[in-house]
């Protein structure tokens, strides 16, 4: 289990199917999060810290010191499980399973650490999957915003009148509000925008071209950036979108085969985005884009299958990788 590689970077071979939009450093110039000690190139080396008492791991969080993540997945029984992963002991712990909680789909920590937010999709998995092709469900089964104590105990739900069903979620750099990627009540796709104590949601955007809303990163300017595995961008289905505090959007990637629920992050020091994806044909590997140079890069690492969560630290040079079957601790050299 304890393994570990360096990630190779290799030349960009798949510019048929991705395209980093220069509209996006041309108009918004504003991926770096102003930390000058943390990093802002992409990670250089995984680590596996966890690959056993769980499955189909999804979304990951990591705490702001970067010595604790937080992992969605189920238990060997198929529960829907949050699991509080020690990075330094590689020690897994449930810190709840089961209902109220019936398909969660994100996770974020609290500024201070103490609280974690955890998106549920509402429906269950036999019912149906992320995706626009099912809002319908939507009405029957609402999902919504969960807090959780990081060191466990029942969900409580955040009232957040507005938003049916939560793909992502992640708490603001200044710590104000929380940012949900989801479904309307209507069940359109949007990004909302959330006091972290409940209330009424402020729609950020809705509509095309977003479809299916999922993982979700808010850099220094507050610029939202969303991952939309369903979304058809000029380089095919899967795109990442950059959404401004005032709602307008641009295209930064598009044609990405990603896991489900789709995850983006930027390293702790902002500047570089870090999507997870595969080619199609099971072959795993990171993108790297610089969103103010429009640099990318693919960032092979034999290691990783079937990638689906990616979160940094906002206090550390740590990164957490989510596969389906493992969790890596991404750093830095």
């Amino acid at each position: 289990m304890h393994r570990s590689s360096h990630i190779n970077a290799g030349p960009w071979a798949l510019t048929g199917r991705l395209a980093l939009m220069a509209t996006v450093a041309a108009t918004i110039a504003c991926g770096s999060d102003g930390d000058d000690s943390l990093p802002t190139a992409a990670p250089t080396a995984l680590e596996r810290v966890a690959d056993e008492g769980f499955t189909n791991a999804g979304a990951v969080a990591v705490s702001p010191d970067g010595e604790t993540f937080y992992v969605l997945a189920y238990d060997p029984m198929g529960v829907p499980t949050v699991f509080s992963l020690d990075v330094a002991s590689k020690s897994l712990e449930s810190l709840h399973a089961g209902a109220p909680i019936l398909y969660p789909s994100d996770v974020a920590t609290s500024c201070d650490g103490d609280t974690i937010f955890v998106t549920d999709m509402g429906s269950a998995p036999a019912e149906t999957e992320i995706g626009a092709g099912d809002v319908g469900h939507a009405a029957k089964r609402n999902g919504g915003v969960y807090r959780i104590a990081s060191s466990g105990g029942a969900p409580s739900k955040l009232a957040a009148a507005g938003i049916s069903r939560a793909t992502g979620v992640v708490m603001s750099h200044d710590c104000a509000s929380l940012l949900v990627a989801g479904f309307t009540d209507a069940g359109e796709a949007a990004v909302f925008r959330v006091d972290p104590v409940g209330g009424a949601a402020t729609t950020v955007h809705k509509g095309a071209p977003l479809v299916s809303p999922a993982g979700i990163h808010v850099d220094a300017q507050g610029v939202a950036w969303v991952m939309d595995f369903a979304a058809r961008g000029d380089e095919g289905e899967g795109s990442l979108f950059a959404i401004t505090a005032e709602g307008d959007v641009s295209t930064a990637l598009s044609g990405v085969t990603m896991g489900r629920p789709g995850a983006v992050s930027l390293v702790p020091g902002g500047t570089t985005a870090i999507v997870p994806a595969t080619n199609g044909e099971g072959k795993a590997f990171l993108i790297s884009a610089n969103t103010e140079t429009g640099a990318k890069e693919v960032l092979d690492q034999p290691d990783l299958q079937s990638p689906t969560g990616v979160a940094a630290a906002r206090n550390a040079p740590v990164m957490a990788i989510a596969s389906e079957d493992a969790i890596y601790i991404a750093t830095f050299e």
